[in-house]
């Protein structure tokens, strides 16, 4: 019994090798001219809302993308479009509670990751306010004046005219949050 390859969808070559199994079990194939890979008969699988759900509470769990895939039975490539677009609504401002004027107290500091490679160190700056415990402002850069400046224009303005912020010693804080409104401690 001989099986026929099919002709690849994009150049129309002949030259069309099998290539392993996508993750449903269906064959895969390569094109030799011009490397495309594809399955005969493709089909658009409808992903229902209740395997969204799904992925959004595995996300949560912080489960790799490959394992969530092969949980919720769909394509890594899906998935990564799926977090993309999901990442892309999300508001890039802190949401605050209102405050009134009046006393106010911040802690400020900052931690580092590494993101990709060792070679791309972020650090990630948070004020936290002492009494709620909300984030209050948070800004992700370099550790310098401009990453401190960052911080300090992420806040709201009612924490920028009347809270204290006690901060380490670190000499990009002092530089940057008024002396009135700073305090470092150790």
């Amino acid at each position: 019994m001989s099986s026929t390859l099919p002709t690849c969808p994009r150049c129309d070559s002949s030259a069309v090798v099998k290539n392993g199994f996508i993750h449903t079990g269906k064959q895969n194939h390569r094109c030799k001219d011009c490397g495309r890979q594809f399955v005969e008969n493709p089909e658009n699988k409808i992903i229902s809302s209740e395997s969204k759900v799904l992925v959004d509470k595995l996300l949560l769990e912080k489960i790799p993308l490959a394992g969530i895939a092969r949980v919720v039975e769909v394509s890594e490539p899906w998935l990564q479009d799926y977090v993309n677009k999901k990442y892309e609504s999300v508001s890039r401002e802190v949401k605050v509670r209102p405050k009134k004027k009046g006393r106010l107290t911040i802690q400020c500091d900052e931690a580092w990751s590494f993101v990709g490679n060792k070679g791309n160190k972020q650090w990630i700056w948070l004020a936290i306010d002492e009494e709620t415990r909300e984030i209050v402002g948070v800004y992700v850069g370099r550790r310098n004046r401009s990453g401190a400046r960052g911080l300090w224009a992420s806040l709201p303005a009612v924490y920028r005219q009347c809270a204290v912020a006690y901060t380490d010693f670190w000499e990009a804080y002092e530089q940057v949050i008024p002396s009135q409104r700073h305090r470092a401690v150790g």
